[in-house]
Order: C-alpha cells, then sequence, then structure tokens
C-alpha cells in the first residue's frame, strides 16, 4: 500500500482503492444477510407447518389398555388436558406435558416412557391400574338409602365405577365391606382409608379363585387387634394380617391361598355343608404337616 493511499493519521483514505474494496465486502455482507432475512420470512411458515413435524393429540399411539378398561383412554385424557390441535415434535417440553397428561388419567398407574419418532408420530408406554375387589357403600337417592359398588385396586385406588356392568361388580370381583362411608376422594386417588388397601391386597390373591372357594366378601374386625375375614356361606374364615404385615407366629398370605384351595378342593369349604371355622392364622400345620409359617 502506497502512503498515497493513507491520510497522516494513519487510516484508509475513503477514495483509496483499498476502502473501496473494504465498503463493496461490506456491502456484499449486507445484501446477504438481507436476502437471507427475507427468505427466512417468506419460507418460516411453510418450514413450520411441515406435516412431518406436527400430529394431532388423537393420534398418538399409546400401550393397548386391557379388556377390563371400557373408557377411551387417549380421548379421554386429551380432552381433560386441553392440549392444541396440533402437537410439534420440535417442541423440546413436549414428551413431559404428553407424561402429564396421561398421568392424571384414573386408569393409569405410571407413565413408562414417552418417546418422539421423526415423522411425527409419539408412543406412550402406559402402565394401567387392575381392579381387584368391589367395596360396598351406602348411598342416599330419592330419599332412600341404597347401597352400591366402589371398584379399587391393589393399592386402594379408586377406578372409575362406570366401566363396570353390574352383573361384573357383584359376580366377578371380591366384595370388601369395612363402613359403608363412600370415599371422600376421586377416582384414581386412593381411598381415604387404610383398612380399603388392606383389604384390597388380601383380595388381590384370592380374585382368581373368588368364584372357586365361594366367597361373599372380606370384612374387617377390630376386636382383640385389627384383623381381617372371609364372609362365606358355608364357613367363618379367619385371614388375619394383611399380606407383609403378618405377626411372627402367622402364616404367609401365599401358604394362607393354598390351604384355601386345598380346603376347597376336599370340599371343606366349597360345598353346601357347613364346616367349622377355618383360622388361617395357624394354618401352616394343616398344609405342611409342620409347625406354622414364621416370617
Amino acid at each position: 500500500m502506497s502512503r498515497s493511499d493513507q491520510t497522516r493519521s494513519g487510516l484508509l483514505s475513503l477514495g483509496s482503492p483499498a476502502a473501496r474494496q473494504f465498503l463493496l465486502c461490506v456491502a456484499i455482507v449486507a445484501a446477504f444477510v438481507l436476502v437471507m432475512v427475507a427468505g427466512w420470512n417468506h419460507y418460516a411458515d411453510q418450514f413450520a407447518a411441515r406435516e412431518e413435524f406436527l400430529l394431532s393429540p388423537r393420534d398418538i399411539l399409546i400401550t393397548t389398555p386391557p379388556a377390563w378398561i371400557q373408557s377411551n383412554v387417549l380421548s379421554d385424557s386429551v380432552e381433560e388436558a386441553s392440549l392444541p390441535e396440533q402437537l410439534d415434535l420440535r417442541d423440546r417440553e413436549l414428551t413431559s406435558k404428553i407424561a402429564a397428561t396421561f398421568t392424571a388419567h384414573p386408569w393409569v398407574r405410571q407413565v413408562h416412557k414417552v418417546v418422539k419418532q421423526y415423522p411425527a408420530k409419539v408412543l406412550v408406554e402406559l402402565e394401567y391400574r387392575r381392579p381387584v375387589a368391589m367395596v360396598e357403600v351406602e348411598f342416599v337417592d330419592e330419599g332412600a338409602v341404597r347401597r352400591g359398588l366402589i371398584p379399587v385396586d391393589v393399592e386402594g385406588t379408586v377406578l372409575p365405577p362406570g366401566d363396570f356392568s353390574r352383573i361384573q361388580a357383584n359376580d366377578r370381583y371380591p366384595r370388601i365391606h369395612i363402613d359403608l362411608k363412600r370415599p371422600m376422594v376421586e377416582a384414581g386417588m386412593k381411598w381415604d382409608d387404610l383398612r380399603v388397601a388392606e383389604a384390597a391386597s388380601i383380595a388381590s390373591l384370592l380374585v382368581g379363585h373368588w368364584s372357586e372357594l365361594k366367597l361373599n366378601r372380606i370384612v374387617v374386625k377390630e376386636d382383640g387387634g385389627r384383623h381381617y375375614e372371609l364372609e362365606s356361606d358355608t364357613t367363618r374364615i379367619i385371614w388375619g394380617s394383611p399380606p407383609g404385615q403378618e405377626l411372627p407366629q402367622e402364616t404367609l398370605a401365599n401358604h394362607k391361598v393354598q390351604v384355601m384351595l386345598q380346603k376347597a378342593a376336599e370340599s371343606a369349604i366349597s360345598d353346601n355343608n357347613a364346616s367349622p371355622a377355618l383360622d388361617l392364622r395357624t394354618a401352616g400345620r394343616a398344609l405342611t404337616g409342620t409347625g406354622p409359617v414364621r416370617r
């Protein structure tokens, strides 16, 4: 660069060739930026609306509900959560939003995972609650006191009663009799009485054999310490403590079930003749020929 291209201060003169080249570069860069901005403004809406990133909430794929669920888990969850009409896979919060949507459904015990796939697809792995018993309650209808049944799972969680027909509620599941009080919680929440959960844990072991054993209901007894009994048309069956809470000398829950099945096979419980009371708390000897099973 010649000295003629510089001012006395050492800066380039605006009329110098080097300065003109610099200004030309600046102009080219500015023009490029303007073109990019104009292009983005033109195509941004088209990019945002690309179908491979968008899907309707009703197109979410969930674990197939088991036969005992009559509710539409997908539709119910979407409506309750008020999700937008279109979900965008590029939303970084999308998986957590969808997980929260299904966690709120009373039939869903747990959302194990939410997976986004391209093009637009969302897979949700759900674990559903399983009904194990019907709790007997009283309610007032048109001035008359009536009895009804409310379904629960093994943890004492209230399930949607509308998913069960009268025949299913009456004949398929064990009944629990506590105090006939209706729960103060909604479906999807645990019954506000620990005794319901304890009785439900017993019912979960018996639900597959209930008809075979010709049992009527599980009842709580408070005399001599809280314990549970099984009502039968032919005998009184003392179950004892809830599973996992057995006393030191008490037979464990699985052994109690085996004793009942053995007795049923011998027609000691399931026939129509009255039988002596059966105390399952000390029934280990009857099953194994040894002392009671210790915890």
